[in-house]
């Protein structure tokens, strides 16, 4: 599956964090926070936070005992 940007459908790398292309990002949100967004989103996936509570496939959610639920 390809990934695009959620505001202009403009193909993005598969391993960037948010779904927002950098010219959407700026224009939403501005250079200041839309920075400040991807390194916090980098600074999660790095230390395995990113996926947490997530719904999608193959993220192997699992309940408090460890278990795949």
């Amino acid at each position: 599956m390809v990934k695009k940007c959620v505001y202009c459908s403009v193909g993005l790398d598969e391993e960037r964090v948010v779904d927002v292309c950098d010219k959407c990002g700026i224009g939403v949100w501005g250079v200041k926070m839309f920075q400040a967004i991807q390194d916090n989103m980098n600074n999660a996936k790095k230390v395995g936070d990113l996926y947490q509570g997530s719904v999608t496939e193959g993220q192997g959610n699992t309940d408090f005992s460890g278990r795949i639920i």
